[in-house]
């Protein structure tokens, strides 16, 4: 190497290595924006996980307990700070940011969905102390028997004909070397709340495809599933099962996909073990998925005819031979509501608007939220009418549950049930709306699962326009799936004043529990206490709910006296919010009742309290009183 080329290399005259200064400096300013765009791209792609981290911070920061006794009639609502309560929009600016972006990142958004079902689903296990809902403590102690018998207690209650779930719940129990289940109830909204929504997510894929317009699906599947029918129960475990049935049925039983016979045979063969897992486990949930089946094979989707048949015979079969113990003597009860829809439209609506201002703005807010699904899912429909498309399929299978009120009024819950059947149908089609409201593409690219046939012609990205033109619709898209989410973290809290449990309450139960001998008798006020779940059959266990006159419960009580009696926060709240009784009406009770001289309190904690029934002269005192 001579001197003058380390010279050249050293840099003077010229630039660095030897090139000239003139030509070294275009090439830095070219390079200077692709540094920066790379800047903003690395920034892009830690903005959406960072403000999900955010939202997952303040929902920690702001958690705190909450007591029966301190809500009023909104429910839990009313409880959470305002951090906590910021931090639903704060997710969902991070979701709809995320799934508007060029390539939306998959594992992100499965991330921001599991957050989304904590921050939703895992609120009340969160805060409260112990499980809600009086019925999930029953059905425990369900499971109790049959692990500890062996067998169902017939002539017992309606729900031992379809013993099912109880009977897996029992075997697991005793699998694991106990058999109190009560330990699965407090997280089990969550757990089966996220299967639903999983299920939720594999049915869209199969009628949108795998892209945004299915995961904007699943929000509002996650987002507007209001009625808590997801607790401990067989109702919550048959609808998952019934879900990931019709994703199968989707996916390899339709005209339009090309799978091999034996991936078909295989897929209906999954579809009919579904089926006899659902027959003896739940009432309604069979039916529906048959029925479900039958609107695909009509029009004209579904390749297997048989399989609706198939489907609907154990469920059939069940009820004719495995349930004589609940339809002998009560043919007319299940029967003779068929056609009558206007006493199931009183019994599922009329009926529930009662009490004061907080619980009917709850109600309301209730049927505005099945309105504001109704809306999209309907716009959606348009959506894809005026893309060239007739999807007859959709909507039909989102509109056939409602035919359930001309069956049957499901004591009162039928409203309940319809709106859960038609929401995963709803929510595809409310996707395909906010779809085209983001202008994020084609909302059945990849996908459509045969339910939906392709359009005449299809549809186009809409172009990129500017900044304000870009933001508008997302910003309406945020404010849809943010109200939809806040409504219903309202409605879902919104009877915690009553249905909430306590630690203290549990503790009374125990108590009655340990003294209670067979053949004995422990009642409650009101229904909102976690009665039955342990010995089932052995001790007598229920509720005063039909006392006909609520303001004097003690008559009642004193007419046909239990020997324990449990009175909790939760019934004064039930009484006063529903029955519009004077708060503190509990405590007027409890005087009248040690006033008799017929009860006595041998158990106080925090409100909780059980009075033990006194024995008459000349009746021996019972053991353990």
């Amino acid at each position: 190497m001579s001197l003058n080329q380390g010279e050249s290399r050293a840099g003077t005259p010229d630039g660095p290595a030897g090139v000239p200064a003139s030509a070294a400096t275009p090439a830095l300013d070219a390079a200077a924006p692709t540094r920066h765009a790379r800047a903003r791209a690395l920034a892009r792609g830690f903005a959406t996980p960072a403000t999900a981290a955010l939202a997952a911070s303040l929902w920690l920061l702001g958690l705190h307990p909450v007591l029966p006794a301190q809500m009023g009639s909104l429910g839990l609502i009313a409880q959470l700070s305002p951090v906590q309560l910021a931090s639903y929009p704060i997710l969902v600016a991070a979701m709809v940011a995320e799934v508007a972006a060029a390539r939306p990142r998959p594992r992100l958004l499965a991330a921001f969905t599991a957050l989304g079902v904590l921050l939703v689903y895992g609120l009340q296990p969160a805060s409260e102390q112990a499980a809600r809902m009086s019925v999930a403590w029953t059905h425990a102690g369900f499971a109790q028997y049959i692990a500890v018998h062996g067998h169902v207690l017939n002539g017992f209650d309606a729900r031992f004909s379809w013993p099912g779930f109880f009977s897996l719940i029992a075997f697991i129990a005793r699998a694991s070397g106990r058999t109190d289940t009560t330990g699965l109830l407090r997280w089990a909204p969550m757990v089966l709340a996220g299967l639903g929504t999983l299920g939720m997510r594999a049915l869209a894929t199969q009628v949108l495809g795998t892209g945004r317009a299915a995961w904007i699906a699943t929000w509002l599947f996650l987002f507007a599933e209001w009625t808590e029918q997801d607790y401990f129960s067989p109702q919550a475990v048959t609808y998952v099962l019934m879900l990931a049935g019709l994703a199968v049925t989707l996916r390899y039983l339709v005209r339009s996909k090309g799978d091999s016979p034996w991936t078909r045979t295989a897929a209906q063969a999954i579809v009919v073990v579904i089926a006899l897992a659902l027959a003896p486990s739940h009432q309604l949930t069979p039916f529906v998925f048959g029925g479900l089946l039958l609107i695909m094979l009509f029009t004209r989707r579904l390749c297997a005819p048989w399989l609706p048949w198939l489907v609907l015979a154990p469920a059939v079969l069940w009820f004719g031979l495995g349930a004589t113990d609940f339809w002998q003597g009560h043919l007319n009860t299940i029967f003779g509501g068929i056609g009558n829809v206007s006493s199931s439209v009183h019994q599922g609506i009329g009926a529930r608007f009662v009490g004061d201002a907080g619980r009917t703005f709850l109600l309301g807010l209730r049927v505005g939220l099945t309105a504001a699904m109704g809306l999209l899912a309907l716009t959606g429909w348009g959506v894809l009418r005026r893309r060239g498309t007739r999807p007859w399929t959709l909507p039909l299978l989102a509109a056939a549950p409602f035919t359930l009120v001309a069956l049957q009024s499901y004591g009162g819950e039928i409203f309940l049930r319809c709106y859960l059947f038609a929401l995963p149908f709803a929510a595809i089609l409310a996707a395909v709306a906010v779809d085209a409201l983001i202008g994020t593409g084609h909302a059945l690219a990849g996908g459509s699962g045969g339910v939906v046939p392709p359009g005449k012609h299809g549809s186009r990205l809409r172009p990129r326009g500017a900044l304000l033109r870009r933001a508008m619709p997302l910003a309406a898209a945020f404010a849809i799936l943010t109200g939809l989410g806040l409504a219903t973290v309202t409605a879902r809290g919104g009877n915690d004043a009553y249905t909430s449990i306590s630690r203290a309450d549990v503790a009374a139960m125990d108590y009655t529990y340990l003294h209670a001998t067979p053949g004995q008798s422990i009642a409650a006020l009101l229904s909102d206490v976690p009665l039955s779940y342990r010995n089932v059959g052995s001790v007598t266990q229920r509720f005063f709910d039909s006392c006909p006159e609520m303001t004097d419960m003690a008559r009642c009580v004193l007419d046909a006296p239990p020997d324990y009696l449990l009175i909790t926060p939760s019934q004064d709240n039930h009484g006063r919010i529903y029955y519009g009784l004077r708060p503190g009406w509990t405590n007027q009770v409890v005087r009248r009742l040690l006033a008799s001289g017929r009860y006595r309190q041998v158990f106080d904690e925090a409100g909780s309290r059980v009075l033990a029934r006194q024995p008459r002269a000349g009746v021996p005192v019972p053991a353990g009183s």
